[in-house]
């Protein structure tokens, strides 16, 4: 009797256990971890969702957002051309940071000066391509705040290429990490630039090697720049990809000491916490809509991909942009309409709808060529016109052939 109770007992508790963990999550987000740095943001590069931030819009001097520019725009505006040699003058080797010690006069070209700059931060480097690509230094910076303006960066403000300390100069976590997204997923040669470990200088004197210390001990990286312009406010920037899933991790004005730490833990809280995946599959389902007569399903014509909490669909809103009927015909290439999610970040992808099949009309040739006429009844007028036309020309060529060949029968020679 005492052995049956005890078995009942166990029984119920088991239950309970199952019933109380069944409740729970089977995947939990991690809490953010604490990092020293004052400010910092772990980006998704391919939506750009944000995955960790600590003040990510307070306004530092950073001198890496400089030298990531100049070497973007010098990228966009070359592009075909980066082994073209530029002379280096007086004026631009005159710079505190003038590390390669460029010969006035020299010749260098665009890409191993934009290496330099990417990889041995050279302010020597960076004022020769200012001056050649903007004409002086005050234009090259002008195009520096053009596009940081294209690119919504709000909280930036350049004043030079190199970043050397100027107070009126200033960018956020944030900011920085648009900016190098962007440089990222447009630029296949800022990609490659911006992976390099290392890269020999163009004479062979010496090697540029990337100060980011993440390449030599963490899996997956693949990017990095630091720079500083006081050694205990140090920027550590790095992008690693795990399971096809990429991340941006920057830490600002970070004790040097602890930069590499900071980075280490968002990088693993981001690979840890959070999955890529698809969010629409190509060709799937979304909507039915009208044609006409039939009944046809509305689909996606490309996967759809986004970042979410492992565990959780994280999808907020799904809206529907999209008549409810169309007429005849509509084509598989046409786009119908939008579906619009929402996901709770505040991320939001839009999807085109497409004809799951085409549906062409149901009406008669001739019917359909003259909803045709009439749909396009201008360019038909302007058309019929110059046929007109064309026909009076072939007739009044036609008569006077005929006219000439008349008179060459009527009044032959000897006659």
């Amino acid at each position: 009797m005492y052995r049956r109770v005890l078995i009942q007992i166990q029984c119920f508790t088991v239950a309970m256990m199952i019933l109380f963990f069944s409740q729970s999550p089977v995947f939990a987000v991690a809490e953010p971890p604490e990092i020293k740095a004052p400010s910092a943001i772990l980006m998704e590069v391919q939506r750009g969702q944000i995955l960790y931030q600590k003040n990510p819009k307070l306004k530092l001097h950073v001198s890496c957002a400089n030298k990531i520019m100049t070497g973007l725009i010098a990228l966009e505006k070359m592009q075909n051309q980066l082994n073209t040699n530029i002379t280096v003058s007086k004026k631009a080797v005159s710079v505190e940071g003038a590390v390669l010690n460029l010969e006035v006069g020299g010749k260098y070209p665009v890409e191993d000066l934009i290496y330099s700059v990417l990889l041995g931060s050279a302010n020597d480097s960076a004022n020769v391509l200012a001056e050649y690509i903007g004409g002086d230094e005050k234009g090259f910076v002008e195009l520096m705040n053009k596009k940081a303006q294209e690119l919504e960066m709000k909280d930036t403000y350049f004043t030079n290429p190199t970043g050397l300390y100027d107070e009126k100069q200033y960018t956020t976590a944030y900011d920085l990490a648009v900016l190098i997204r962007y440089a990222l997923t447009k630029s296949s040669t800022f990609n490659e630039m911006f992976s390099a470990k290392a890269r020999p200088w163009v004479d062979g004197t010496q090697i540029l090697i990337n100060s980011n210390e993440l390449f030599w001990s963490y899996d997956g990286v693949d990017g990095g720049k630091t720079g500083y312009n006081e050694i205990d406010r140090q920027t550590a920037i790095t992008t690693a990809t795990r399971n096809g899933q990429r991340l941006i991790c920057i830490v600002l004005d970070s004790p040097e000491e602890s930069m590499y730490d900071d980075s280490v833990k968002l990088l693993d809280y981001g690979f840890l916490n959070f999955r890529t995946g698809i969010l629409v599959s190509m060709g799937q389902p979304l909507k039915k809509v009208t044609v006409g007569d039939k009944v046809i399903d509305l689909v996606s014509i490309g996967d759809y991909y986004y970042t979410y909490p492992a565990g959780e669909n994280y999808i907020k809103n799904i809206e529907f942009k999209v008549p409810e009927k169309f007429d005849p015909p509509v084509l598989k290439s046409d786009v119908l309409g939008i579906a619009k999610y929402t996901l709770e970040d505040g991320t939001v992808i839009e999807v085109s709808l497409h004809p799951a099949v085409d549906v062409y009309s149901s009406m008669g040739l001739f019917e359909s060529l003259i909803n045709q006429v009439k749909e396009y009844r201008d360019i038909v007028i302007l058309l019929c016109i110059l046929l007109v036309i064309e026909l009076f020309i072939a007739v009044y060529h036609i008569v006077r052939l005929i006219k000439r060949l008349f008179l060459k029968l009527v009044y032959k020679p000897g006659k």
